[in-house]
């Protein structure tokens, strides 16, 4: 999460903390009564945790003295992504093995169109879900259905890290009444809304420029067609891609890494890396 991101989810959980003891409002909508939320139910506890696993769909959870509790998922406005940087373990809990040869086919397609105008060098493609403008986005739909989007924006599975409301604002409300006016239900149409579109973001990786992203599983990988003849240094990405094509790949968490340490040992394709 972001410096920003943590100080939106800890103004929340201060402005709830002032009311523990209180008692919720007698009237609640009715989606938070689908969910379990018990008018009236005293406030328990309040808690940060959505830094605390990448697991957490729950930003903010509120427990209270009876039924189930507040979990909210907490988003800036400006906020891009529901889900970050999905590795390969988690991509196949959630969404299972068909999905994952869909998203391979997907991210080959379109990294071989993209390699015709890159800018820069890049090796695989790793993948976030959310808002994206541009031609690094693809349609969310495309490749998953609608039900996967609840997916993302709830969390997988069952318990206090599976989100069961959103809050979208840039600051936190001032009191629970006006908590509970503000928090929304987790739809289809509700996450489209907020991120004007759901949709899977490509994202490519520099390694002159980028680091840490290295290590994130990709969902392609380039292929070089035949291995150089002596080791050869390539930083332009016109020379490196005249040189193979990407390919799928199988949900092994191969990461940027593990592609250029192969290039090099096995193919002679020496590309610089940030931090090396």
């Amino acid at each position: 999460m972001s410096k920003a991101s943590d100080a939106f989810e800890n103004e929340i959980v201060t402005m709830v903390s002032k009311h523990i003891g209180e008692s919720l409002p007698s009237t609640l909508p009715d989606w938070m009564l689908k969910e379990g939320i018990i008018p009236g139910a005293k406030i328990v506890s309040v808690d940060g945790i959505g830094s605390k696993s990448k697991d957490n769909k729950t930003d903010v959870i509120i427990k209270l003295s009876e039924g189930e509790p507040i979990k909210i998922s907490a988003k800036l406005r400006n906020a891009d992504y529901f889900g970050n940087w999905y590795g390969h373990k988690r991509f196949i809990a959630e969404f299972g093995t068909a999905a994952f040869e869909r998203m391979t086919k997907a991210s080959t397609v379109w990294a071989n169109e993209w390699a015709k105008t890159a800018t820069a060098p890049y090796v695989g493609v790793s993948i976030c879900f959310g808002r994206r403008s541009g031609k690094t986005g693809q349609d969310f739909l495309d490749i998953f259905t609608a039900d996967d989007i609840l997916t993302v924006a709830r969390g997988f599975g069952s318990g206090d890290h599976v989100a069961n409301c959103m809050y979208i604002s840039n600051n936190s409300a001032s009191t629970i009444q006006s908590l509970i006016n503000n928090i929304e239900e987790i739809t289809t149409e509700s996450v489209n809304a907020a991120t004007e579109s759901f949709k899977v973001a490509h994202r490519p990786i520099n390694p002159i420029t980028e680091g840490t992203n290295r290590g994130k599983n990709v969902y392609i990988r380039f292929k070089p067609y035949q291995k150089l003849a002596t080791k050869t240094v390539i930083r332009n990405p016109k020379e490196l891609f005249k040189l193979g094509e990407f390919v799928e790949v199988e949900p092994s968490a191969l990461n940027h890494n593990h592609i250029l340490d192969d290039l090099e040992a096995n193919y002679n394709i020496v590309i610089p890396r940030k931090g090396r």
